[in-house]
């Protein structure tokens, strides 16, 4: 019992300095937006324990950017498809029914396609939100720990 309570102490201090926080946040709130559904949590408990970084920020910011990672996919998907200058993916219900009818195997092949579009819409608008976020939240966690620091002494 022991041993597992020294891993969950090990878990909840990792990522703790400022660079630390300041990772964890912002792939938190990143991957909390990734459109690819049912992901997020896989990928964030990998890199969390990969890195050592705060696997409990991490999950609790993708969680609240749930929301968000639904709402932004069809603008993920627009942009990917922009950026690859494709034909815009049909989103009427009727058009995708229509397509799995016709066959099954070409409307999955284009759902997958629809994906790596929202994804590669995903990487054009988050690498450089997730690059100023970083070095913001660094300055200010680095700011806040300063300030605890200087109230204990």
């Amino acid at each position: 019992m022991n041993q597992y309570l020294n891993t969950l102490k090990t878990i909840v201090q990792q990522g703790t300095s400022s660079k630390g926080l300041a990772l964890s946040a912002t792939i938190g709130v990143l991957l909390g937006v990734f459109p690819v559904l049912g992901v997020t949590t896989w990928l964030i408990t990998f890199i969390a324990l990969r890195f050592k970084l705060n696997l409990i920020l991490m999950m609790t910011l993708s969680y609240i950017f749930w929301p968000a990672q639904v709402i932004l996919i069809i603008p993920f998907l627009r942009i990917g498809e922009w950026f690859w200058n494709a034909t815009p993916f049909p989103l009427s219900l009727d058009q995708i029914l229509l397509a799995f009818e016709t066959s099954i195997i070409n409307a999955l092949g284009d759902l997958w396609q629809a994906n790596l579009y929202a994804v590669w819409g995903w990487l054009i608008i988050t690498i450089p939100i997730g690059i100023a976020c970083y070095f913001l939240l660094e300055k200010g966690f680095s700011w806040m720990i300063e300030k605890k620091k200087q109230k204990v002494i």
